[in-house]
């Protein structure tokens, strides 16, 4: 079985190198990656162009090796067939199905090579951008003196001085006098000579060892490069927050007192909130009914008196739901406290770092975007809070405040963890002390706590392993693009073949607009006052796209470029669920449907056409006419005006094409 796989792999290999396909993709692959950054703008920032480089370059290798993987698999099987190839394979001892698979292997050994050139001229790219920065700030600094460079080092907080081994904290003595040391004391104030006077007092007028200038004009010339690894060449995950949410409100119980804070959960809270609204949100709800009553001709006497049980529910859940939203709005002095669990995975130790992010809103339409909000925000293990500060931010832009897993405690030698010992929980509380409404959004689209307005980020792991899982789910996406290719190619023509699956390669990016066509019920985009748009054709289309949408829309969600982008991890388990619904689904769904149909295609009867079966062809292309039929139900969905008058004469075209070939081979038949 190993040997006829490995036959038709290679008779596969011997195929694409023939037609040059193989190398004329690595060409256009290297040209296109290596050329793109040369023509894209980016915003100035260092961070700006490596995501960029790292999104547009990704997103050209998916689309080119899309289209060339579903163009091969394609053509890899349909031509064969038409061109009796494939007839010649099958009179020997191998089944169809093995015919299919090594096809497939020998199209993903093609990508995986291919793959790898690609990611790894991308990666070398980045990295080159990030060590590029350091180089010009290193030639900038060239002429500048010993003692700017020494300054600068003092200024950022950074040592000075090369430490002793045996005693760490303590600088090695110098050998000899140092001139720029005596430079630095004269123009450094008196706390700094202070400090050398005493290590001199130590070590009998011996001189602290300053680091060498090299050293040091590396150091200061490499902070750019430094805070882009750390910001965005990396994988960063985010902690998991836990269902448990409480109100916060500050209450000033005495008058020299500070304000005590007060905390509710958030169901009390919203049972609290809708028991205050709901007689007169009832009231509403029944003159709507009646307003209804009244336009359907009932009479006023016969109209309702209150809400039915039906009513009622319909009620309850609606406030309750507009109450939950309302929760992330937070009136001066109030505030919420979110909880976070700790990853089992993730072992940080005492010295460990992670980040908060967080982002606000100022509810007032004309805010100016220069205001900055007083926020007091507390943090610690279960629900003791005791390490926070006030700090002030600006509206609607995400800020990141530095984290350690461990505080020094007030008994020497002790520390105090961030997380509680038995649940491994941490509480975060963030009280808006300014005198504007801020919006939290710590809900998702669905009111489900988890929303992005409140995030723990933690360092999973390093860029490379991150960006070689980031490759193994596009590698992932090509497998289940070749299994279409291959599964289109058992049983239509080249021609339809290509074209209906590139239609359909066309149309999986655009699945957001799909799925509101879905859920609007609909493919008109013309609204009416009180009348819902309807066309004649959305009894086939809205089905159709109900269907792709179930199918495409998890495969889309699995993408690891804008990940890869913000910085954010692909952890093994999304890549494995990824393999499991890509290749274990869609996949196995497709290659199971495409040896079936290969291994009962009829390859013996021939026609002057080509081989492959041309009495059974009309209703084989039928089928692809009906994937390219979806395509312009969807484009149709898009267009307006004399823009669907073009759309309908374009698919003139593919309906003349599958009617006239499949007619020509009938008639051969006859």
């Amino acid at each position: 079985m190993a040997k006829r796989l490995l036959a038709i792999v290679f008779l596969t290999w011997k195929a694409s190198l023939r037609y040059r396909f193989f190398w004329v993709m690595l060409a256009l692959l290297a040209l296109s990656v290596g050329g793109l950054p040369l023509i894209v703008k980016d915003d100035g920032s260092a961070a700006g162009m490596t995501q960029i480089l790292i999104t547009y370059t990704l997103s050209m290798i998916t689309v080119i090796m899309g289209a060339a993987t579903l163009w091969i698999s394609a053509g890899s099987l349909a031509n064969d067939i038409e061109n009796f190839h494939l007839q010649m394979v099958a009179t020997k001892p191998v089944a169809k199905w093995q015919i299919w698979l090594g096809k497939w292997i020998g199209i993903m050994s093609m990508n995986f090579i291919l793959l790898l050139v690609a990611g790894g001229i991308v990666f070398g790219m980045v990295q080159y951008r990030a060590k590029k920065l350091t180089w010009d700030a290193l030639e900038k600094m060239e002429p500048r003196p010993d003692l700017d460079i020494a300054m600068a080092i003092l200024r950022s907080g950074r040592p000075l001085f090369v430490e002793n081994l045996k005693t760490p904290g303590e600088p090695r003595i110098a050998p000899n006098p140092q001139p720029l040391l005596a430079e630095l004391t004269e123009l450094m104030d008196d706390q700094f000579r202070d400090s050398v006077a005493q290590f001199q007092a130590r070590n009998r007028g011996k001189e602290p060892l300053l680091r060498s200038v090299e050293e040091m004009r590396e150091e200061i010339a490499s902070v750019e490069e430094n805070i882009l690894r750390s910001e965005l060449l990396l994988a960063r995950d985010g902690m998991r927050m836990t269902p448990q949410v409480e109100r916060l409100v500050l209450v000033q119980e005495a008058t020299n007192a500070p304000p005590s804070i007060r905390a509710v959960k958030l169901d009390t809270w919203i049972e609290e909130t809708v028991k205050q609204y709901w007689p007169r949100y009832v009231g509403q709800e029944l003159v709507q009914k009646n307003e209804w009553e009244k336009s359907r001709g009932i009479p006023i006497g016969k109209l309702s008196r209150e809400l039915d049980s039906e009513d009622i529910q319909r009620a309850t859940n609606q406030i309750t739901s507009e109450v939950r939203g309302y929760s992330q709005i937070l009136e001066p002095g109030e505030g919420i406290a979110l909880y976070f669990k700790k990853p089992m995975t993730w072992r940080p130790g005492e010295d460990g770092e992670f980040a908060m992010r967080f982002y606000f809103e100022d509810t007032q339409i004309g805010y100016k975007a220069d205001t900055l909000y007083p926020i007091l925000f507390q943090i610690g293990p279960g629900s003791r809070r005791f390490a926070g500060r006030r700090l002030s931010f600006d509206a609607r832009t995400v800020h990141e405040i530095p984290m350690r897993v461990s505080l020094d405690s007030n008994e020497e030698g002790k520390t105090i963890s961030m997380f509680s010992e038995d649940e491994n929980i941490m509480s975060v509380a963030l009280i808006n002390t300014s005198d504007k409404k801020l919006k939290v959004p710590y809900l998702d689209s669905r009111n489900r706590v988890g929303g992005d307005g409140v995030e723990m980020v933690y360092r999973e792991s390093g860029f490379l392993v991150n960006y070689l899982r980031g490759l193994g789910i596009v590698f992932a996406w090509l497998g289940a693009l070749s299994a279409l290719g291959l599964f289109a190619g058992s049983f239509m023509s080249f021609g339809m073949c290509a074209f209906a699956c590139l239609g359909l390669l066309v149309a999986f990016p655009s699945m957001s607009l799909i799925e509101e066509v879905v859920e609007d019920g609909t493919i008109m985009q013309t609204y009416t006052e009180g009348k819902k748009d309807t066309s004649y054709i959305d009894k086939l289309a809205v089905p159709v796209f109900k269907v792709m949408v179930s199918v495409v829309k998890p495969i889309i969600e699995y993408s690891p470029i804008e990940k890869l982008t913000e910085g954010r991890s692909i952890t093994w388990s999304e890549l494995i669920k990824a393999y499991g619904y890509i290749w274990g689904l869609s996949g196995l769904v497709l290659g199971v449907l495409g040896t079936l149909i290969l291994s009962n295609r009829q390859l013996a009867i021939t026609s002057e056409s080509g081989g492959g079966g041309a009495d059974t062809q009309f209703g084989l292309d039928i089928l692809g006419f009906i994937a390219v039929l979806i395509l312009a139900l969807f484009i149709y969905s898009l267009a307006e005006g004399y823009g669907r008058l073009f759309i309908w004469i374009a698919v003139i075209i593919p309906i003349m094409y599958v009617a006239g070939i499949s007619y020509y081979r009938v008639m051969r038949i006859r």
